[in-house]
């Protein structure tokens, strides 16, 4: 891999920077105008110069003194009472003074990542609030025949064996506590209302969860999954509400047969959908989709941002693609050969299937 070139020295932090004024507060686009005044409290800083500093292209790295003056003000909306301004930190309560705290080491850490070139996007899975993984329930299938352990009664109990896309959830919860190790991860078949205020990440689809369709209907999304009489074994992906004019994305089976429930056929490809919103529940959190008609589409759009052989370029393509990682879905080919799920590329031709919004309408949304 190149060597990072001038022009990608503090990019990750510029538009970190960026970020927080446009949706660092819900509901509230403050202008740099407006966040440089806020900022020039106790030392004046110029319009043109936070301008700079969130220059993506050509981004000057702000002194450690800001990146505390930024922290200090979006750890808390009082910063917006009465016009934009800065409290002092002792009149913080202590949940917003935790969030200001996280939010300085974050910016800090990437500060420093970004003065030695070094510093890849920023951490797609990298939270500031306790995060809810909301899990397939196998005990909704009238299929599966789970056996004594995941009986609660029997002695050898094991909650886990109920649990959808194991490997799925392998992979993501040690990347979530290692990524995240100042915040709590809970995993969740059925979540209370108190988990569903955090930061979800849903894995698997809605043949196996209530909590997943009730998502799904709450959100208008451009992609469906639907049932389909000639894919037993899964739901398909449908981008397009017209029945004439909708496009499917379905799996690719071995000479074209996917056998039956009882006996599929041989999986060549997948189809996984990777996907971040906002949490409906809660706008100042976010959604993250991990889904896929199969558990090796779920799987796949999992290892897309938690392999290490390709996270980090697919990090890239995905800022790169939308300018702003809070709202976009992608649905992915994910291979599967030798029995393995093959871990996807986005750059890889024929990987991405459908993305949306498209790359003109996300650099509009951020301007």
């Amino acid at each position: 891999m190149a060597e990072p070139g001038p022009s990608d020295m503090g990019a990750s932090l510029a538009r970190r920077l960026r970020e927080l004024r446009l949706s660092g507060f819900p509901c509230v686009r403050l202008t740099q105008a407006q966040l440089a005044r806020a900022l020039s409290q106790d030392e004046a800083v110029a319009t043109s110069t936070l301008s700079s500093w969130e220059n993506v292209g050509a981004p000057t790295l702000p002194p450690p003194g800001r990146l505390r003056a930024y922290a200090l003000f979006f750890a808390t909306e009082r910063s917006l009472e009465g016009g934009p301004h800065l409290l002092r930190t002792d009149q913080l309560d202590p949940a917003e003074e935790q969030q200001r705290h996280n939010l300085e080491q974050e910016l800090l850490h990437l500060r420093e990542a970004d003065a030695d070139g070094s510093a890849p996007a920023r951490q797609f899975w990298r939270f500031d609030a306790p995060i809810t993984v909301i899990c397939s329930d196998l005990r909704k299938s009238d299929e599966l025949k789970l056996g004594p352990l995941s009986d609660e009664d029997n002695p050898n109990f094991s909650d886990l064996y109920s649990y959808g896309d194991l490997d799925a959830l392998f992979a993501l919860n040690g990347h979530l506590w290692r990524a995240n190790p100042d915040q709590p991860v809970t995993l969740r078949r059925q979540p209370t209302a108190e988990d569903l205020d955090n930061h979800l990440v849903v894995l698997g689809g809605i043949a196996w969860n209530d909590v997943t369709r009730r998502l799904n209907e709450m959100l208008d999304l451009p992609v469906k999954q639907v049932e389909d009489a000639t894919i037993p074994s899964g739901e398909i992906f449908v981008v397009g509400d017209d029945s004439d004019k909708a496009e499917q994305f379905l799996p690719k089976w071995q000479n074209d047969d996917p056998g039956t429930l009882g006996k599929p056929g041989v999986l060549l490809n997948d189809v996984g959908m990777l996907a971040r919103l906002p949490n409906p529940y809660n706008e100042l959190r976010t959604l993250t989709y991990c889904n896929g008609i199969h558990t090796r589409g779920v799987l796949g759009a999992v290892l897309s941002l938690t392999d290490p052989a390709v996270r980090d370029d697919n990090q890239k393509y995905v800022e790169e693609t939308f300018s702003s990682s809070d709202r976009f879905v992608i649905l992915m080919r994910v291979p599967v050969f030798g029995g393995k799920t093959v871990r996807p590329a986005l750059r890889s031709p024929g990987t991405v299937l459908f993305s949306w919004p498209p790359k003109d309408q996300a650099e509009l949304k951020d301007s």
